[in-house]
């Protein structure tokens, strides 16, 4: 009896193993080296034009899919020159931030979320509802947005680790 109680036993482990998406961490250093992100999969890159403060710019975005899962860190590196005006950083910076909430639909607070906050918001797309999860970063000649959008049934654990996992070097 014991033995087959040992059997269902694992038979339900195995089952609930496939029923739950496979996060696979790895450490990604991007930016050219001034980032490091922790992503839950093999991300995949993309560079495209933004526009932030009426100032176009290339944005490469950097996307890892986990189920229905999304897990994205986007980056805008600037010239050397820049790195030392962490005031016009900052304002890129915020201009990112409002830009997320506009995205969203929704006003930017005042006072707005401190550089490396995270800030969320829930949204429903075709029947089902999103949580989106953010962070900014603004330091040493980069500005830096990492996401995740998911649904409720996502550990709070994994997204708060691909977000601790977003760091400037």
């Amino acid at each position: 009896m014991k033995m087959i109680a040992r059997h269902l036993l694992m038979f339900s482990f195995v089952l609930l193993m496939g029923c739950s998406p496979e996060y696979d961490w790895r450490s990604v250093n991007t930016a050219e080296g001034n980032l490091t992100a922790l992503f839950p999969a093999r991300p995949v890159e993309q560079t495209r034009q933004v526009e932030l403060d009426g100032e176009k710019m290339p944005f490469t975005m950097q996307i890892a899919t986990v189920s229905d899962e999304v897990y994205a860190v986007g980056y805008r590196v600037f010239p050397v020159e820049m790195v030392a005006e962490q005031a016009k950083i900052e304002q890129k910076g915020r201009a990112l931030m409002a830009s997320v909430y506009q995205t969203m639909g929704e006003p930017m607070p005042d006072p707005a979320p401190a550089f490396g906050d995270v800030f969320s918001f829930s949204k429903e797309v075709n029947g089902k509802v999103f949580n989106v999860h953010v962070k900014i970063l603004a330091a040493n000649g980069l500005i830096v947005q990492a996401y995740v959008a998911a649904d409720n049934q996502t550990p709070p654990e994994q997204v708060r680790q691909f977000l601790d996992g977003v760091k400037i070097n």
